[in-house]
């Protein structure tokens, strides 16, 4: 086995899964923040956040590990999580314009 693979399949945490987790955790934040002036608005924010930080989560070797699912089971649940995220923003969005 090649020393360069080994050490790339055996990091856990990458840097896209430690970003959407860091953008999802500020989102969070963010709809917390709104929850004194909307408290749906801001609740539904944070569970965009949620979503979010779930993908990056799910994307990460350790995931995998801790919950026991194989690979193909964390990609099934990163994509819904993000799908997730995306359609509650575009129905809140949608919502909030009309």
């Amino acid at each position: 086995m090649d020393t360069a693979s080994s050490t790339q399949s055996d990091r856990s945490f990458g840097y896209v899964s430690v970003t959407a987790v860091l953008i999802g955790l500020f989102v969070v934040g963010y709809g917390l923040l709104l929850v004194p002036q909307s408290l749906l608005g801001g609740a539904w924010i944070a569970a965009i956040g949620v979503a979010f930080a779930l993908a990056g989560i799910f994307n990460t070797v350790w995931a995998g590990r801790r919950f026991g699912l194989s690979d193909g089971d964390r990609r099934t649940l990163t994509v819904t999580s993000v799908a997730l995220a995306a359609v509650l923003t575009v129905a809140f969005v949608v919502i909030n314009v009309w």
